[in-house]
């Protein structure tokens, strides 16, 4: 009787060879969300919920119009974006402003907005930054004191970045 022994390497490579040649019967569809960017399995619509995002509250992050993924940069706690009401860039955990006070200053921009579509007022229409690459706008006041409108950029590091483009 010749029994020969397979060594343990030896098993393990066959069972490697057979996992191989087995194929890739498990496929799964694995996406990224469009507002977080975590992956997750792709189950298509189920309800309210497209197909596109790991769960409702990225999909309203999204439909509220906030920045996807790509306008965005990941932190250890959240995403850094734009606060809604100053502009001002923060790390978020899924709100759209930096304090109480910039909510309440957005609220109440959205909500006088709305009461100015009702009337029939359109709001003017803010001057942007002259920087390239920059989207701000410029502001109208700044330290208590009123902006000239001869102003051409939104900051003094747009204006150096300017500058040193020219």
């Amino acid at each position: 009787m010749n029994i020969t022994k397979r060594t343990q390497t030896e098993k393990l490579t066959d069972a490697l060879l057979a996992d191989r040649n087995r194929g890739n019967a498990t496929h799964h569809n694995i996406v990224s969300c469009w507002s977080c960017g975590h992956t997750f399995k792709y189950k298509g619509r189920r309800g309210d919920l497209n197909g596109n995002f790991c769960s409702m509250r990225c999909q309203q992050w999204f439909d509220d119009g906030n920045p996807p993924i790509t306008e965005q940069r990941r932190t250890a706690h959240g995403f850094e974006i734009k606060c809604a009401a100053c502009s001002k860039d923060f790390e978020s955990k899924g709100l759209r402003c930096c304090s109480d006070n910039c909510e309440r200053r957005y609220v109440e921009r959205q909500r006088n907005l709305e009461i100015m579509a009702e009337v029939g007022i359109e709001p003017a229409a803010k001057k942007r930054c002259a920087a390239p690459d920059c989207t701000n706008t410029i502001p109208k006041w700044r330290n208590g004191r009123r902006v000239s409108s001869t102003t051409r950029f939104c900051s003094d590091r747009c204006s150096r970045r300017a500058k040193l483009a020219a």
